[in-house]
């Protein structure tokens, strides 16, 4: 999945969040896919075990814990 958002690619990831419940997520780490206003401010190095990944639905940097992916796969995204 890193690999894959390295190269640009843009993902579907199901994934546990803290609380325990399920969540579906459409994301991205492509700069040219996310506005500039939400690119990132500052290179903060990356926590081990969580890859920093933008939302295309709600717009937002989220978080995801690597070991509590279920699943993930290659999507396209059409911006409305």
């Amino acid at each position: 999945m890193i690999a894959a958002l390295k190269k640009g690619a843009t993902i579907k990831v199901v994934f546990t969040k803290k609380d325990g419940s399920e969540r579906t997520l459409i994301g991205t780490i492509n700069l040219e896919n996310i506005p500039k206003t939400d690119h990132p401010r500052t290179n903060r190095a990356s926590t081990q075990g969580v890859q920093r990944i933008y939302d295309l639905e709600i717009g937002e940097w989220r978080s995801i814990t690597l070991d509590n992916i279920q699943k993930w796969h290659h999507t396209k995204y059409e911006v409305a």
